[in-house]
């Protein structure tokens, strides 16, 4: 049975639920009650209606004007954690026409962005930062369902309650504190009807999650702070160090790899620096300067080189790596980890969704080697067993963009209609030509 709070499935015909959903809603409002809908939505819009609200007659409010919205984004704990969330979904935002919405707890949106074409769509519904999204103001939609309900929630065309927002699909998961487990904000995923799909409920959980352990991970460097020098002296401690601001490392894809510093932004990194990082990254229990040589350089590496390059990258990147042995600091969050787990723990749909390609491409440190071609391997077989949505997710990435199987299968799978049809079969020839020549 398919989880109550996902709207549709990846084998949902998309046009024709929407369709039906369209009818459902006028039958339902004709009624003055819900009929045929999922139980999370009839009972979004019981609330509706049982506070004398009607489709015709609600319309999202402005609850901040530009002051307001500026003094808001400065205080919302979410700031923190924007760079993780941008991290986790914003160039999946973009590159599959959806658009990133954070919002605080009373549902007023602060932040949102994504792509320009369905921004410009958004505003025509007043989805836009200042304005209030809490059912009492935009009716049924994932952002102030999931607020009124405290759980992730995907809502999708005619179950949304005002008409307006029927050619749209959302995805929100609330956000809470991990010190009191209050409510603090919400992630969304938003975008037009045809670009849905059931596993963007999964990623802004994921995202949800990561923001959570990232404000988990402030609380106790606050809270660390805090503690004066008499009190470290009356516990006979030494006084030690804070642990380290929380980064993002970004290993994987074909473009340079990076890591995200606290007041610092995005930081390129040398092609060694990665490797190191990734290493590390590979191994979560740490590395000796002389394991770390073995990977590096092989049987004929001398360790000195490997301390003074590791030397060298605590100074420009402070709080990354810690030492005896040398490991990735508490905090630091890593896109190959994400992804591994998430294989690891049977979500392997919403891995290939945040997976945009391989660990290091151009490495040949034997052990990165390994763990891409593994990785690989994993994220394709993920698209093989799935639909042509999952195919397509695959041909996207630099390893996919060749595999003339995963063409082929989706040639096989996709409907006639499928507008990607015509650039699978160009790609099929352009492979194929590739092979001859």
């Amino acid at each position: 049975m398919r989880d109550e709070f996902v709207a549709i499935g990846t084998a949902t015909d998309l046009r024709a639920h929407a369709t039906e959903l369209r009818r459902r809603w006028d039958t339902s409002f004709g009624l003055g009650r819900p009929r045929g809908v999922r139980s999370v939505v009839a009972e979004s819009w019981s609330r509706m209606l049982g506070e004398g609200l009607a489709p015709d007659e609600l319309a999202p409010t402005r609850a901040l004007d530009e002051d307001g919205l500026a003094a808001a984004r400065e205080t919302s704990p979410l700031a923190a954690v924007l760079p993780d969330l941008r991290g986790c979904l914003a160039g999946l935002a973009d590159d599959a026409e959806h658009i990133l919405v954070v919002g605080d707890a009373t549902g007023r949106l602060l932040w949102i962005e994504g792509h320009e074409r369905v921004l410009e769509q958004a505003r025509t519904i007043d989805f836009v930062p200042g304005m209030s999204w809490l059912e009492s103001s935009a009716g049924t939609n994932a952002i102030g369902t999931a607020l009124a309900i405290d759980h992730a929630v995907q809502i999708f065309s005619a179950e949304h309650f005002l008409s307006e927002q029927h050619p749209w699909w959302c995805s929100a998961a609330p956000i809470h504190d991990p010190t009191n487990g209050e409510v603090v904000g919400v992630i969304d995923l938003s975008g037009p009807q045809r670009t849905a799909h059931p596993h963007s409920l999964g990623l802004v959980m994921a995202a949800a999650a990561m923001a959570e352990q990232s404000l988990r991970h402030r609380a106790e460097v606050a809270a660390a702070r805090r503690e004066t020098v008499d009190e470290r002296r009356r516990r006979y401690r030494p006084a030690v160090a804070a642990p380290p601001e929380p980064a993002r490392l970004r290993l994987l894809a074909s473009h340079e790899p990076a890591v995200d510093l606290p007041g610092r932004g995005s930081c390129r990194l040398s092609s060694r620096q990665a490797e190191v990082l990734a290493l590390l990254a590979l191994h979560p229990a740490g590395l000796t300067a002389e394991q770390l040589t073995v990977h590096l350089y092989g049987d004929a590496g001398n360790p000195v080189t490997t301390r003074a390059l590791l030397s060298r990258l605590r100074v420009s990147l402070p709080g990354l790596v810690e030492t005896r042995p040398y490991r990735l600091a508490d905090g630091v969050t890593v896109d190959v980890q994400l992804v591994r787990r998430l294989l690891i723990g049977g979500e392997g749909r919403t891995a290939l969704a945040m997976y945009p390609g391989p660990l290091l491409e151009a490495s040949e440190v034997p052990a990165i080697r390994a763990a891409r071609a593994e990785l690989d391997l994993a994220v394709r077989a993920v698209a093989m067993r799935g639909g042509p949505d999952e195919l397509w997710r695959w041909l996207d990435t630099p390893t996919g963009q060749d595999d003339l199987a995963a063409v082929e299968r989706f040639l096989r799978d996709a409907t006639a209609d499928d507008p990607r049809r015509p650039l699978a079969r160009a790609r099929r020839s352009a492979i194929q030509a590739d092979w001859d020549h």
